[in-house]
């Protein structure tokens, strides 16, 4: 097993790391919109790495993918929401499951930013239990009617193309789960802004869906298999999420080792002092560990390995470690960490972020504890593949 990266994807992390350099940081310091730079990160193929060149890809895989996310988002973490929108839980659940005229419809626009996604999962009584989703979706022969609340959904007070989850019968559970692709161009859907804590360049809202109207070539899968849709996409979006959390780590341990290294105190920089070098070290240690595992999971996916456990183990070790980071980044900027004119305190608002969003702790430690004393096996045999949708034509 060999992390080092190959030429492409040392290619495509350098591209990132330019990006970020070149158009992220001064859009931070104006303030610009996401819409914005989600169109600019499509266009140079930010989000293509695990898709076919058909579909505006690089195909590069999903390790590639993990790569260019925590470039981008140790720039700004609320922009890593966009490669799980645009890509992992928005086009590819289209290219795994979607019919032809959906996947011509919308992966290439996804993928190269063309339009902007979001994924609506969570209702205002289903979150981490999504087969207790309210959301109904009614068969009404040539098209489906959409009728329910979405709540928290990222980047969903623009996006033009979204991926809804519903029932046809909540009485079926998890048997009643249907996945649909919803134009947002219509009188239907309305969103609203909910104001949040971080990741403030992700707009959260909450949709309210009255009489939307999908053609029937919209559905993923099949009607009542819109449960293992969502559970293949949600690993697969784990995969930036956990990069997500070690990006947010790395630029709290960037923005430390900065300040101990241009801050004196006792007549000396504080970074010679004992306790700061093993926060330096705990947080050096830390990272390295949560980078290896995420790794480790975007490559069990490019091999067509089943992923589900080591994905939920690198989303809860790093989700953690995010936070821990910046608890100790906060401690040793001291008194300048609380104020707004350092990065820290943003590190320390976005960083909960992954101890919550798509899958909770508690629910990644569910899944591994359950699959470690034998009660529900994580890894099962995978419906569909990567290499499935390889197109190097």
């Amino acid at each position: 097993m060999d992390f080092e990266l190959n030429e492409v994807q040392r290619l495509m992390a350098n591209t990132a790391e330019r990006f970020a350099e070149k158009e992220v940081i001064p859009w931070l310091e104006r303030e610009g919109d996401a819409q914005e730079m989600i169109s600019k990160m499509g266009e140079v193929g930010l989000f293509g790495c695990a898709f076919p060149p058909r579909f505006g890809g690089s195909q590069a895989g999903f390790l590639a993918h993990s790569v260019v996310c925590e470039k981008i988002s140790m720039a700004d973490s609320g922009l890593r929401s966009s490669f799980n929108l645009q890509a992992m839980t928005g086009a590819y659940p289209i290219m795994e499951w979607g019919t032809k005229e959906a996947q011509d419809n919308y992966i290439e626009a996804l993928v190269t930013g063309k339009k902007a996604g979001c994924v609506c999962f969570s209702e205002p009584n289903a979150g981490s239990d999504l087969a207790a989703m309210e959301t109904k979706i009614e068969d009404k022969g040539d098209h489906f009617l959409v009728n329910g609340t979405k709540t928290w959904i990222s980047n969903g007070t623009f996006a033009d193309i979204a991926i809804v989850y519903g029932t046809t019968d909540r009485s079926l559970k998890a048997k009643g789960i249907v996945g649909l692709i919803i134009e947002t161009d219509q009188k239907g859907w309305m969103p609203h802004e909910i104001d949040k804590l971080g990741d403030k360049n992700s707009p959260i809202a909450e949709i309210t869906m009255e009489d939307v109207v999908v053609p029937k070539e919209n559905l993923l899968g099949e009607i009542g298999g819109g449960f293992k849709v969502a559970m293949t996409a949600l690993d697969r979006g784990r995969i930036s999420v956990s990069t997500g959390a070690v990006a947010v780590a790395q630029a709290c341990l960037n923005a430390s080792v900065k300040y101990a290294n241009e801050r004196s105190q006792f007549g000396q920089l504080i970074g010679k002092f004992q306790m700061v070098q093993s926060i330096i070290a705990d947080m050096a240690a830390h990272i390295e560990a949560a980078r290896h595992l995420v790794y480790h999971a975007a490559w069990r996916n490019d091999q067509d390995l089943p992923f589900s456990r080591e994905v939920a183990v690198a989303k809860y070790f790093a989700g953690e470690v995010a936070v821990k980071c910046a608890g100790w980044a906060m401690e040793i900027h001291g008194g300048m960490g609380y104020s707004l004119e350092m990065p820290v305190e943003k590190f320390y608002r976005d960083s909960k972020l992954y101890q919550v969003g798509e899958g909770t702790s508690n629910i990644m430690k569910m899944i591994i504890a359950n699959d470690a004393l034998g009660y529900k096996t994580a890894n099962r045999p995978r419906l569909k593949v990567p290499s499935q949708f390889k197109d190097l034509e």
